[in-house]
């Protein structure tokens, strides 16, 4: 199905073109004797051990509650290069289908990007959380408000400090930290943080509701001036800036200085509710972090394009207008590209799947602007039919798809958002929260609900045809499809930012050639 001439990977007007068959070969004995040298070095009993450890602790946390961790195949003692040259294989299946990338001549990714874990391995440590990804929907409640998460792994814990000047909640300045006690790896905050806050120094774990159960859970709170987050193991106590305040029975401790042992923070950025997270940090070396500053200069333009679009269609640009209704957390049988794709398809599959939705807008009006590499906007304006639904109105929707995880949805008086949250190769999460505006003036009882319910019945339409796609990938009746150019516009998009990420890891792509 790929044409099967060589040529140059991946090029757009700011990545410069390198030959990646002779690349990738450098790369590969460069990178395979590294490697060997280090293996000859281990046991192969340790190796076993080693294996199992890593097998046994993954299960352990594969249950509802957790996300599962997988390992960056990288970093795998059991990667080899067979699976090493796989990865480069698919990759340059779909980077080498046409030397401008353009969305006429380009195949669709190989069905493996949707069912290998090779690859949910590169979505993890090179995509998700290697950007700013959206994590969470929170709208603190004032200083010392607190929520705590878990993404693909990675416990947070978001605080709003007693030390902040502006007490209101839309204003509140939101910190993030690794949820985790520097003393003994312990997750600090959690749902049994409302029954530790207020007790003594002499509180014992006796003294907690503490099982099983809790292991895993967000949680939400506040703390009052002088409270402070207590470690659930041996009691160590951080307030909400992350600073260590106690540290229980360290006497004979040589060298310990508590301020080199406040908690990891993690670099943290908004728009209205929605809080994003760079877990990769900016020291770090990722793709994103790599940049530091700007990477956070990216997200500022993508945001201020954004508040653009939204006020030239005649909403208020930074959704402060906007209430909190509702949130539900939907499990999807498909890998989250899957789902990712469906929402860029330019409605491609509207009048073939959602009934209600297709008669609500004008499909014939519908387009697709990339206004930067990590952010589209499908927008429509809405049909004659629309007039007579109150979740419509008369201004043109706004549809962004934000890289790599975040979709948003303003139409009429209602904002809602998909958060994608990838659980494994063939699994995903997707948090789903509405809002309404604030002096919106319900026409009904029931409108609320049942305006939800529509939006769900939306949904629901999009899991059937996310789940039932994500059986045909797992096939063998299925290699690679194409773009339908006046469609799939943001779907293309999404797939050369994912290109750009995967080629990076191989590293067939240097980080200045990853910039704008």
């Amino acid at each position: 199905m790929f044409p099967t001439r060589q040529r140059p990977f991946l090029t757009t007007s700011t990545t410069r073109l390198i030959t990646t068959t002779q690349r990738a070969s450098r790369l590969w004995r460069s990178w395979m004797t590294l490697r060997l040298s280090s293996l000859s070095s281990s046991s192969s009993s340790s190796s076993s051990l080693s294996n199992k450890w890593t097998e046994t602790a993954t299960s352990a946390t594969s249950t509802p509650q957790h996300d599962k961790q997988v390992a960056h195949p990288m970093h795998d003692k059991r990667y080899q290069k067979d699976q090493f040259s796989f990865l480069q294989q698919e990759i340059l299946k779909y980077t080498n289908t046409d030397s401008n990338n353009s969305i006429q001549n380009s195949f669709t990714p190989p069905s493996t990007w949707y069912t290998s874990r090779d690859f949910f391995s590169l979505d993890r440590e090179h995509v998700l959380l290697n950007h700013w990804t959206a994590v969470d929907v929170w709208t603190p409640t004032g200083k010392g408000a607190y929520k705590t998460g878990y993404f693909m792994g990675q416990p947070y814990l978001l605080t709003t400090s007693h030390d902040d000047n502006d007490s209101s909640s839309d204003n509140a300045e939101i910190q993030a930290f690794f949820n985790v006690c520097t003393h003994a790896g312990s997750c600090l905050a959690g749902p049994w943080t409302k029954n530790a806050r207020n007790q003594g120094d002499t509180a014992s774990c006796s003294s907690l509701d503490l099982n099983a159960s809790l292991v895993g859970q967000a949680s939400e709170g506040q703390l009052s001036p002088g409270e402070h987050f207590q470690c659930p193991y041996h009691g160590w106590r951080f307030n909400t800036n992350g600073r260590l305040t106690r540290a229980t029975q360290t006497k004979g401790i040589q060298n310990f200085q508590a301020k080199e042992f406040s908690l990891k923070p993690i670099p943290v950025r908004r728009i209205g509710p929605i809080v994003f997270l760079h877990f990769g940090g900016f020291n770090s070396h990722t793709n994103d972090g790599a940049r530091g500053s700007d990477s956070v200069t990216r997200f500022d333009q993508s945001r201020d394009l954004l508040f653009d679009r939204l006020e030239r269609n005649g909403f208020v640009a930074d959704l402060s207008d906007l209430k909190f209704v509702e949130s539900r957390a939907y499990t999807l049988k498909c890998n989250w590209k899957v789902f990712t794709d469906n929402y860029g398809d330019g409605c491609y599959h509207c009048s073939y799947a959602h009934a209600d939705l297709a008669s609500n807008i004008d499909e014939t009006s519908y387009s697709t602007d990339l206004l930067s590499d990590i952010l589209s906007i499908q927008q429509a304006p809405p049909s004659s039919a629309a007039n007579d639904d109150e979740r419509f109105g008369d201004k043109t929707a706004v549809y962004a798809q934000w890289y790599p995880n975040l979709m948003l949805n303003r139409y009429g008086p209602w904002f809602d958002i998909d958060l994608v949250i990838p659980i494994d190769e063939s699994t995903t999460k997707v948090l789903k929260a509405w809002f309404l505006e604030r002096d919106f003036q319900v026409p009904s009882d029931s409108y609320i609900q049942d305006s939800i319910q529509s939006s769900e019945r939306v949904h629901d339409e999009d899991v059937f045809l996310c789940e039932n796609v994500q059986l045909g990938l797992q096939s063998r009746g299925f290699q690679a499809g194409r773009y339908v150019p006046s469609k799939q516009i943001a779907t293309h998009h999404f797939h050369q930012q994912l290109a750009k990420d995967y080629l990076h890891a191989c590293g067939l792509l240097d980080s200045e050639d990853m910039s704008e």
